[in-house]
């Protein structure tokens, strides 16, 4: 009997922790998607070019180097803490927000923005090293898709909805609603006391922490390799979607519904459904049927542009099937990030993948506004595709599993109270 409740008592804490790591990947989504997919659609509908909206990727620039302060997350403190101490300040950021609408204080409220950014990405650094320490590399998919499953749910409310709420209500009420959203999102994590120990540090483990080691991991650099290929053409493919349905002529608040609910549910069954599969059939071979989807959804959007006379309901139809294809593939590739990290400095490890992660967005999604602008979609959509089969041809050396035992199973102590 004391075993049958053993195990209900850890079926229930997993569910917790699945269920928080999704709430927190919703609050920080939903900066990231207002400032990457959102205000790109409203400057567009302004008559923004598309070269001057690519440049707006800088606004992500605190997640390209978040990899500089993440040590002090595994040294000081613990997850819920930062998390607890971000949350608050991206509430206060949103409601400074409400003043600074951007066809007159763009200025401003990019310096807002950016502050905001730079808390969501520490958030997001304590997460992440929740999520690697609160899971072990039989679970990974499915940490990996709560969070992906979160992010989306984050990518409805900001990149999404928050298009709805503008169109309709006006800047100050949608940046209200946003604070309000994360205000709520952070009560579990405030009454979730002990939801984390103190991160290994480098008197307890007798390592040194920091970026050094990083670099001597060298599973994490041959999937880092990987990981440069393929999200240089993900990234690419997937930067001016929104400023491409308004050229197609679709209404603000139909791109709204359509990339928010429409995005969210295919992202969030996507998500599901991958966890399902890199738990059943593996992490790399879920990374290359990924890779596969999305190459070909890409080649059959810049298909549907070189064709000329296809209706906008068929390439709406294409991107919301590559919104699913785009989330499955996080799902496997950051269970493999996960599964890449030394556990003596998650923290630094995973901060670091996605630091150069948010550098290739910035990259890809300036590169993408000039050949968008210079060539055409058809042709930006064809070299997105490229270099994601290129990835698929990398993926056997780069993602070969590491050797046995290098990385221990997560700390008992990572859910005591």
């Amino acid at each position: 009997m004391s075993t049958a409740f053993t195990n209900i008592a850890a079926r229930s804490t997993s569910w917790t922790v699945l269920g928080l790591l999704a709430g927190l990947y919703a609050a920080q989504s939903v900066t990231g998607s207002m400032v990457q997919t959102a205000l790109p659609v409203v400057l567009r509908d302004a008559g923004m070019p598309l070269d001057q909206i690519g440049y707006l990727a800088v606004l992500f620039l605190p997640w390209a180097l978040k990899f500089l302060w993440a040590p002090l997350i595994d040294r000081f403190l613990s997850e819920r803490t930062w998390i607890l101490l971000c949350q608050l300040d991206i509430i206060l950021c949103f409601l400074a927000a409400t003043a600074l609408p951007p066809q007159t204080r763009m200025a401003a409220l990019a310096c807002v923005l950016l502050v905001m950014g730079i808390f969501a990405a520490t958030q997001d650094v304590a997460t992440d090293s929740l999520a690697v320490r609160a899971s072990d590399e039989d679970s990974r998919g499915l940490a990996s898709g709560a969070s992906t499953a979160g992010a989306y749910l984050g990518f409805l409310i900001g990149g999404g909805l928050w298009l709805v709420v503008y169109q309709h209500a006006g800047w100050a009420v949608s940046m209200a609603s946003m604070a309000g959203f994360v205000c709520l999102l952070t009560i579990p994590v405030f009454l979730s006391g002990g939801l984390a120990g103190p991160p290994a540090n480098s008197v307890s483990t007798g390592r040194r922490i920091g970026f050094r080691m990083t670099v001597k991991n060298h599973t994490l650099m041959r999937g880092l390799v990987f990981l440069v290929v393929y999200q240089v053409g993900l990234r690419m493919g997937s930067s001016l979607t929104g400023p491409y349905l308004v050229d197609k002529g679709i209404a603000l608040d139909t791109i709204g519904l359509l990339r928010g609910a429409g995005g969210a549910v295919a992202g969030l069954v996507a998500a599901s459904l991958g966890a399902l599969v890199v738990q059943a059939a593996g992490i790399v071979r879920s990374i290359v049927i990924a890779a596969l989807l999305n190459a070909l959804l890409l080649a059959a959007l810049a298909g549907v542009e070189f064709a000329g006379s296809v209706s906008p309901t068929v390439a709406v139809g294409i991107l919301l099937l590559q919104v699913g294809a785009v989330a499955f593939s996080f799902v496997a590739l950051y269970a493999a990030m996960m599964n890449w990290c030394n556990p003596d400095q998650t923290a630094t490890d995973f901060a670091a993948l996605q630091s150069i992660d948010a550098i290739l967005a910035i990259a890809a999604s300036s590169i993408a506004g000039v050949l968008g602008k210079s060539f055409g979609y058809g042709w930006l959509f064809c070299v997105s595709a490229a270099f994601i089969l290129a990835a698929i041809l990398i993926a056997p050396r780069m993602l070969a599993a590491p050797a046995q035992g290098r990385r221990p199973t997560v700390p008992e102590k990572v859910l005591e109270s």
